[in-house]
């Protein structure tokens, strides 16, 4: 097999799982966008690198993270034409293909499904980057904590301290509701959840 049709036959299957991945690390469309199709071509050009005992997705996740990487270095040497905000969000594709989206549902669910999805997104989110990517990577798309000690570069048992870290603070986002300024709140916290 030529290394065109096999990156042709290994590519499409995580195609919305790295757009989702290039969202988390750019936090925009556009620059999501750019990343995903450079990240493309190294992959492609670095094709004959990969030990296929291994899996793909990690390997072309972890040269997502470094072409993000070098477009971040790239940047602090050149002044930017427009600031980067962090409030502009864009939001991951979901694939139809997703066997959670072929049971129907009524109308009544999909509004709640969607709502709690769009509560959870909003949650990550607001988490710190680093945890934000632990997050994405092992509960989002599933990746084992070997793959994602890989593709950040770091042990095992920083990967499992930072989604601790981030699970955490993910659920205090979710359960405990913002505080208002000024706004008093009075009552017990329950830590047992």
């Amino acid at each position: 097999m030529d290394r065109g049709s096999e990156f042709q036959d290994l590519v499409p299957k995580y195609l919305n799982s790295l757009y989702n991945y290039a969202l988390v690390l750019t936090r925009r469309a556009e620059d999501a966008e750019d990343l995903l199709q450079e990240s493309l071509v190294r992959a492609y050009d670095g094709l004959h690198t990969f030990d296929r005992s291994l899996s793909f997705k990690p390997w072309i996740f972890t040269i997502m993270r470094n072409v993000q990487i070098d477009r971040q270095r790239r940047r602090r040497r050149q002044p930017s034409e427009r600031p980067l905000r962090d409030e502009e969000e864009a939001e991951p594709v979901v694939s139809m293909e997703n066997p959670l989206c072929s049971i129907p549902l009524a109308p009544e669910d999909i509004l709640v499904r969607r709502e709690t999805v769009e509560r959870v997104r909003e949650a990550i989110r607001h988490l710190p980057p680093v945890l934000r990517e632990i997050v994405e990577l092992r509960d989002i798309e599933g990746l084992s904590y070997r793959d994602i000690a890989t593709i950040v570069s770091r042990p095992v048992g920083t990967v499992m301290s930072r989604l601790y870290r981030g699970r955490n603070l993910l659920r205090t986002y979710l359960v405990e509701p913002a505080q208002r300024p000024g706004e008093n709140r009075i009552g017990v916290r329950n830590d047992g959840l």
